[in-house]
Parts: structure tokens; C-alpha cells; sequence
């Protein structure tokens, strides 16, 4: 018996996702922002780093963003729509938004695993007026669609985004840690804006713009 309710909840499972597309879609994450408020002529390194600790442990794929559920909350993985890691996808949103604002940017790429120390070493070769770098702790989306219970949708956000001169001293820290009721629908469909509002809500923030010349 148990193994036919195990059964019965995969098979409920792939049925949501045939769904939704054959397999669980990419949710994207490579976007650009427009009109952030920072605006200057500096030359600004960037990089992201991603400590997830399943990350950086190689349980998951750096490209993971999040788990979408079965109908008895069995997970299947999702991943960025790129099929490139969580990091990058990051790293083109943050470039390309402050070179549309005037900076000249120098992405500083880091590999999967590495700490922001291994980031600052990168910084120095660059010989930019300042280093943004955008530390991910936490970042994945959950989505439980409507079957035996409730349809659920959340994002667990947790990141750290530090201004630093050219010294390495820290300017300006801004951290974002939220919990987030996601609207209803697919993750690919409701992540997205929420990303986009959660990014441009730290790198809009006053103490990065007063600190990005």
C-alpha cells in the first residue's frame, strides 16, 4: 500500500509537470534593470558570490534556484532559464543595470565555491575606484501547486550587498533576509518580477549610491 501511494504521488507529480511544460521550466534571472537611482562615471568592479551552503557543499547545482513540488510535496529541481549558475545570471543583472546608468563596469566572475575573500583577491587586478560585491547566503524559490492542499509559493532570500575602495575598506553594507508569499501561478511566471524588485531595492538603497561616485 505504501508503495502505490508513493507511486501514485510521482506519478501525480510528472502529471503538474507535463502541465507546466514537460519538465519544470528555467526561472529567469539574467534581466536588466532600468533607471536605478545610482548614477555616476566611476569605475566599479562587481561580483557575486555564492555561499549557499548547498552550493558550495555540491549538493546542488550552482544553477539551482529553487524546488517545485509533487502533489504530496515530492521536489523536482529548478533551475536558472540560462542553464547558468544562480551567480552569473546575478552578475549580468547588476552589470549591465549600472552600465546603463553610466558606470564603467568590470565583471569580476567568481567560480562555484568560492568566498568573498577569493573575490577581493580578483578586485586588485582590476585597479576599479570601487568593489560591489553581492554575497548570496540564501536564494531559492518553493512552489507547492494546488492538489491535495493549498497551492503555496515562497522565496527565501538572504544576501549581502558591500561597497569597498580601492583599500578593500568597507563603505557600505546593505542586507536583505525575507521570506516571501509569492502571487499565485508557476515560479517561472512570479519569480522573475520579484527578483527584479528585490535587486533593485538594495542597489537603490542610499548608503550604495552615496558610496558609488
Amino acid at each position: 500500500m505504501k508503495r502505490q501511494v508513493i507511486f501514485y504521488s510521482v506519478l501525480i507529480g510528472v502529471m503538474l509537470l507535463m502541465a507546466a511544460g514537460c519538465s519544470p521550466r528555467g526561472i529567469r534571472y539574467n534581466t536588466t534593470l532600468d533607471n536605478l537611482r545610482c548614477e555616476g562615471k566611476s569605475t566599479v568592479a562587481v561580483a557575486v558570490v555564492d555561499e549557499r551552503p548547498y552550493v558550495v557543499s555540491r549538493e546542488k547545482d550552482p544553477g539551482y534556484v529553487g524546488t517545485m513540488r509533487g502533489g504530496y510535496g515530492n521536489p523536482f529541481d529548478q533551475f536558472t532559464e540560462s542553464r547558468e549558475p544562480l551567480a552569473a545570471d546575478m552578475l549580468a543583472t547588476v552589470s549591465q543595470s549600472l552600465r546603463g546608468r553610466g558606470y564603467n563596469v568590470l565583471p569580476v566572475r567568481a567560480s562555484a565555491g568560492e568566498n568573498r575573500t577569493a573575490a577581493l583577491e580578483k578586485f586588485g587586478a582590476t585597479r576599479a575606484d570601487r568593489l560591489l560585491i553581492l554575497v548570496l547566503k540564501e536564494w531559492k524559490s518553493d512552489y507547492l501547486p494546488r492538489a491535495y492542499t493549498a497551492e503555496r509559493s515562497e522565496l527565501f532570500v538572504k544576501a549581502e550587498l558591500v561597497v569597498m575602495d580601492k583599500r578593500r575598506r568597507t563603505l557600505a553594507v546593505v542586507n536583505l533576509q525575507e521570506e516571501i508569499t509569492l502571487p499565485s501561478g508557476w515560479p517561472e511566471d512570479t519569480v522573475p518580477e520579484m527578483y527584479q524588485r528585490k535587486i533593485r531595492q538594495i542597489l537603490d538603497d542610499p548608503r550604495i549610491c552615496r558610496n558609488l561616485p
